[in-house]
């Protein structure tokens, strides 16, 4: 099995090599499967950890942000096992003490890394509950924010959707945007029940 070093995997994954992907996949589900397996998860909580920190590694390293003091395998262990301990204090947050999560961070040395790996989870559900919701919109509000993301301006929406003045397609923005908001709340709050 070929060895790649830390930049190197980082490249191949947002690059989307195949040989990398595959690398990282081979050397490291096993350990990471084990782990899931451990602290009470099975084969489809531990593939989907897997497949969750791979994501945020690609995010991460896609937007520039992500420079690494240590070795690949540091930072993702430290990803998957972060992920599978959240996960576990969502379902269930009485049986699982914040003390256990914070014990096993100081342990194996990776609460450097805790605050980017919250935020680059916190983005991923943000994005994540984003396109559940922008999917379910009306095809009319999905194209108003395609245009907007587009960077159209208000006139150019207008004459695009062949609204009848700008006044309405500000309307139009602001209802769509409400839905939008409203349906994110309602889910947001099924989360967390």
């Amino acid at each position: 099995m070929a060895k790649f070093s830390t930049e190197r995997i980082l490249a191949g994954i947002v690059e989307n090599d195949r040989i990398v992907i595959q690398f990282v996949y081979d050397k490291y589900f096993a350990s990471i499967k084990s782990y899931v397996l451990k602290h009470g998860g099975n084969d489809n909580d531990a593939w989907d950890v897997f497949q969750d920190s791979l994501m945020i590694v690609y995010e991460q390293a896609q937007s520039g942000n992500l420079t690494l003091k240590s070795t690949f395998i540091t930072y993702f262990y430290s990803i998957c096992k972060y992920r599978w301990l959240k996960q576990l204090r969502d379902r269930a947050p009485n049986q699982h003490e914040e003390f256990e999560y914070k014990n096993e961070v100081e342990l194996f040395g990776y609460n450097k890394y805790t605050a980017e790996i919250d935020e680059a989870i916190e983005q991923e559900e943000r994005v994540r509950l984003y396109q559940e919701n922008f999917l379910k919109l009306s095809k009319e509000c999905q194209e108003l924010f395609k245009l907007l993301a587009k960077g159209l301006t208000t006139k150019e929406i207008t004459k695009e959707l062949n609204y009848k003045s700008t006044c309405f397609t500000y309307k139009k923005r602001r209802l769509c945007k409400e839905q939008l908001l409203r349906r994110i709340k309602e889910n947001n709050d099924k989360l967390k029940l």
